[in-house]
């Protein structure tokens, strides 16, 4: 019988080298992720259809440059469930996003009369950093849009 060898183990990229803070980033993206493993019954007692939505950002340098970590871009998320009321982490993270003129279209939008986001694309935001427990930087807030280089 011929030797059957397996893969060497894998180190893992690691939590990317950002700070704690006031950080610049660009959002990318929002999508809405079916985790299965997590429906069922939250900590409170309510069902949990395990649904969230990912806002999805790329970190940026003062100058509103990409910062790179190992060649790659420096990408973060953020994550909420699916509610978008006004008392909703989605509704805080949007509203920070908007101008107040979108925000009231926001507002007015309807099933029937969607609200076009496709504008949050590529917009540069202020936002604060933390670390988790295991240290990965996580999107504490948004805390609005960022003013334009150089002013």
């Amino acid at each position: 019988m011929s030797p059957f060898y397996l893969p060497a183990k894998s180190a893992g990229a690691g939590a990317p080298q950002v700070e704690d803070g006031l950080a610049i980033l660009r959002f990318d993206d929002l999508t809405k992720i079916s985790h299965p493993d997590w429906a069922g019954t939250d900590t409170f007692g309510h069902a949990d259809d395990g649904e969230r939505y990912h806002f999805q950002f790329t970190l940026l340098d003062e100058a509103h440059a990409v910062q790179y970590t190992d060649g790659d871009p420096i990408e973060l998320e953020a994550m909420t469930r699916t509610s978008t009321g006004e008392k909703s982490n989605f509704f805080a993270y949007l509203s920070a996003m908007l101008t107040p003129a979108e925000l009231a279209q926001y507002n007015e939008a309807t099933a029937d009369n969607p609200f076009d986001g496709s504008m949050l694309q590529g917009r540069v935001l202020n936002a604060k950093i933390v670390h988790n427990k295991k240290g990965w930087p996580q999107i504490d807030a948004i805390i609005g849009i960022a003013k334009p280089k150089g002013k």
